[in-house]
């Protein structure tokens, strides 16, 4: 068995748009070494470039029509509503899985991880993990460990909460998360190795440019001029810490092993935000049952749980159990789910209703609750929509906002394509962004802050080692491309159902010559044991506000 030694270290939300100029600049020697003495490249994200179906196309090889990793988000079946995506929603074998028993692997903080599950070696799960309680670690004491000897480990949740209204106190937060990273990487790497397959993730990068792309933006840095003096590189600053990181991991983990970087998706700025679910419903496609979203009901509450909440609970002390444990009927106003605001009998199609991701369902009869629309008439009905779509203008600028408008058989295959979205959308550059509201007439809005960036399709590649080819520029590779590549280094045959190829380019002629790629028969998905991840009402709220201050959801 080869004895290649592989460590990977994912940036998140990295592009080469901002580390070229600091490259060029002298800021980043890390990277820079890496791209003079290996391979490098822009890598192709997944269709849509968001973190779940991203990272898991990175550990799977395979596109979501094979994991069934769509969004923050997965359907509920005969149902509108939809639940948090988590590692159980990745129906599909992940790099580490194809590993013989004698190969030991340490994983931090990889997006879509959570629950943890059993391996040869140790395990954080990255996003979404409910709360600091919840068993996160493989073994489950290891987070008990790891307080023990750095003090704190911080859930990304809890960062992803931090406030922009204060961004000393998030900036604190965010370099404080990602030492805990680091430090866990060395606890484990010096501690608990040697590891053959090692990976951290680092999502400051994402989080920071999620909060300071507004800093690129003249417009916005001519009318703030203090708060740019003060935090206009803060950017630049978060790659120079994660170029110091990496240095400290490569040496920590050993100089003979092969060094992989790569980020999900690139980042950029975001200029204005295209309701979707309102367009749908001035073509007609999507109709409401009204416009309040306050609706009214009745709910019984005891006679002593009122009187307390009058403020006159000490006439409790007078009244009979028999008097008090009455119930009364008690209108209350309340806030509809988007779902119920919708005329279902009358509506065709609609896009998300909590998540701002741009995909749209078709309302389909014998799939959705309440579908109208016969299948025979399906694929009209989202070539018109489609055509429509990519008519759409800003009305500012004249220029139409679409760039890709996808059926989900066009980009996806595989046994899960049927839990996909009808159809997706790629804006121009990524510039516009998707929401999710239905209420309003205005198609289109300029972002306030905290919310001035979004995602880019091409995140990076960056390979080092001793089989690998030194100052190449690689062509654009696609994220599913690394699962294969990885496994043929560490001498593993590919299977035949990844959707990956080997990145042969980057990895020497000798080398391919001597350990020619092999192919295995596809391998079936042993399915974990329940889609049921244990969140609280209250974990659930908690992962959505983290979300909702990213942009991920309305």
């Amino acid at each position: 068995m080869n004895k290649t030694r592989v460590l990977v270290v994912g940036l998140d939300g990295a592009t080469f748009d901002i580390i070229g100029p600091m490259v060029a600049e002298g800021k980043l020697p890390t990277l820079s070494s890496l791209m003079a003495e290996g391979a490098w490249g822009n890598l192709r994200s997944t269709i849509l470039p968001v973190t779940p179906p991203a990272w898991a196309s990175f550990m799977t090889g395979k596109n979501p029509g094979k994991h069934g990793a769509f969004g923050f988000y997965s359907f509920t079946e005969g149902s509108c509503h939809t639940e948090l995506a988590t590692g159980l929603s990745v129906k599909a074998k992940k790099i580490w899985d194809y590993f013989d028993g004698s190969k030991k692997v340490g994983l931090i903080d990889i997006p879509m991880t959570f629950p943890p599950q059993k391996l040869n070696g140790y395990m954080i799960s990255g996003m979404p993990v409910p709360s600091e309680e919840s068993n996160f670690t493989y073994p489950p004491d290891l987070h008990i460990e790891l307080i023990r000897e750095l003090g704190e480990y911080m859930i990304d949740r809890d960062l992803m909460q931090a406030t922009r209204n204060n961004p000393v106190a998030s900036l604190k937060l965010l370099y404080s998360y990602s030492r805990m990273r680091r430090y866990a990487a060395e606890y484990l790497i010096t501690r608990k190795g040697a590891f053959d397959f090692f990976m951290v993730v680092f999502r400051g990068i994402d989080f920071v440019q999620h909060a300071a792309f507004k800093f690129f933006d003249t417009d916005y840095t001519s009318r703030h001029i203090e708060e740019t003096k003060k935090f206009g590189n803060v950017i630049f600053q978060v790659y120079e810490k994660m170029d110091q990181y990496l240095a400290e991991l490569i040496k920590m983990f050993g100089k003979d092993s092969t060094v992989a970087v790569m980020s999900d998706h690139g980042g950029g700025p975001l200029r204005k935000r295209f309701h979707l679910n309102r367009w749908l419903r001035k073509k007609g496609f999507l109709v409401l049952k009204n416009t309040s979203r306050k609706g009214l009901k009745i709910k019984k509450k005891e006679m002593a749980a009122l009187l307390d909440r009058v403020g006159v609970s000490i006439l409790n002390i007078f009244l009979p159990e028999k008097i008090k444990s009455i119930k009364l009927p008690i209108p209350l106003l309340y806030t509809k789910h988007p779902v119920d605001l919708i005329d279902w009998e009358r509506t065709k199609a609609y896009a998300n209703l909590v998540w701002t991701d741009g995909v749209i369902r078709i309302n389909l009869k014998g799939r959705e609750p309440n579908g109208i629309i016969d299948p025979r008439n399906y694929d009209e009905l989202r070539d018109r929509i489609i055509t429509d779509l990519r008519e759409v203008a800003d009305p500012e600028t004249g220029e139409k906002i679409i760039e890709a408008a996808y059926k989900r058989e066009e980009v996806y295959s595989g046994p899960f394509v049927k839990d996909a979205p009808d159809i997706l959308l790629l804006t121009r550059n990524l510039e516009y962004a998707f929401t999710s509201s239905l209420l309003g007439d205005q198609l289109f809005e300029r972002p306030q802050d905290p919310a001035p960036a979004n995602h880019r399709m091409e995140g990076i590649f960056l390979i080092k080692g001793p089989n690998i080819v030194k100052e190449v520029n690689l062509r654009t590779i696609d994220i599913v491309d690394i699962a294969p590549t990885i496994l043929y280094l560490m001498g593993y045959p590919i299977p035949e159902d990844m959707d990956g190829r080997v990145i042969n380019e980057a990895i020497e002629e000798a080398y391919q010559r001597e350990y020619p790629v092999k192919y295995t028969e596809r391998d079936e998905y042993a399915e974990r044991a329940s889609d049921e991840i244990p969140f609280t009402d209250d974990e659930r709220r908690k992962i959505e506000e983290s979300l909702r201050s990213l942009g991920y959801i309305d």
